[in-house]
């Protein structure tokens, strides 16, 4: 299964989507801020990121602006999961570049699904 990163300062978040995920194979790293991002994606290109938005220091939305203006990085799916639910979020994390986004509290297998579909699409894109 892919490797996926989840990005989120809340550590229940975190740890809970982490153990779901690894529950259904998936290889799992977690960063609690950019900065932590950052030193994960330096060492290995992940299959897919789960992004929160609402974080201290660089926000999810910079984070995901960042992902897809770097070459090495653009083609790898960003899932936002987000209690960022208003539209204007939702707008401004499509335009950062994110791939889909999902609201929390977040049905763990929905959010499978959608980083399954992600993972599916960039194979066929390449």
């Amino acid at each position: 299964m892919a490797l996926c990163y989840i990005v989120d300062d809340h550590g229940d978040t975190r740890e809970g989507f982490a153990e779901y995920l690894r529950w259904q194979g998936y290889d799992v790293r977690t960063a609690a801020s950019a900065r932590e991002f950052r030193e994960l994606i330096a060492e290995t290109l992940p299959g897919a990121i789960v992004m929160d938005l609402v974080m201290p220091g660089t926000d999810g939305f910079a984070l995901t602006r960042e992902i897809k203006a770097d070459p090495r990085t653009r083609s790898v799916p960003v899932l936002v999961v987000s209690a960022s639910v208003r539209p204007q979020d939702r707008e401004s994390a499509e335009r950062a570049g994110s791939d889909a986004f999902l609201p929390k509290p977040c049905d763990p297998q929905l959010m499978v699904s959608e980083l399954e579909r992600l993972i599916r699409r960039k194979a066929l894109v390449g």
